[in-house]
């Protein structure tokens, strides 16, 4: 997968909720969709396999998705998780990941909004450049599960603001062995559809 692939996807999936938001009757759990701009790190895992791991980057997301009850939601977003870096004095090395994710949220509504958990998978892509006297790029993909938790302050019943934390495990094994877990903290701004 890439960005490409991703993009697309992810731009078919918001026409579809677009459309059947306007196709369809209004209920009382409308349609939503939103961007978000983040801030990814990795975990102390980078320094125990001695690597400097920087997130030091931004990241990005598109999300969609539908409020199937008071209680209960179901999200799709595109994530661009920006670069981690490993300086070491004698190489460099990056990683840039993005992947889609598809996620089950349970929320419990409060005076102001509501918080909610969220749990799903992510299929993503990773890209690694190692520079030192040579530059050497490889590449790796898979589907693992994701996790996070935040709070949204509801405006208007049409929009949000949300503050987000998302854990993302195991990513790409040229950092850590096994995988590395990337560390989300987002900002990011929901439209609901009536």
């Amino acid at each position: 997968m890439n960005v490409k692939i991703s993009a697309v996807i992810v731009s078919g999936v918001l026409l579809l909720l677009v459309s059947a938001a306007h196709a369809g009757q209004q209920d009382d759990n409308p349609l939503y969709f939103g961007f978000g701009i983040g801030f990814p790190g990795s975990d102390e895992e980078c320094d125990y396999y001695g690597y400097n791991c920087d997130g030091g980057d931004t990241s990005f997301k598109m999300y969609a998705g539908k409020r199937l009850h008071e209680n209960f939601g179901v999200e799709i977003s595109f994530q661009d998780l920006g670069k981690i870096r490993d300086d070491n004095p004698t190489f460099s090395t990056t990683a840039e990941s993005e992947g889609i994710n598809l996620s089950l949220h349970g929320i419990i509504p409060v005076g102001l909004g509501y918080f909610y958990g969220k749990a799903g998978y992510m299929l993503w892509d990773t890209k690694y450049k190692r520079l030192d006297t040579t530059v050497t790029t490889t590449k790796d993909d898979g589907a693992d599960f994701t996790y996070g938790m935040g709070f949204a302050f509801l405006f208007d019943d049409k929009y949000d603001f949300r503050v987000e934390f998302e854990r993302l495990n195991e990513l790409g094994d040229d950092f850590i062995p096994g995988g590395s877990f990337v560390t989300v903290f987002t900002l990011s701004g929901t439209v609901y559809i009536d």
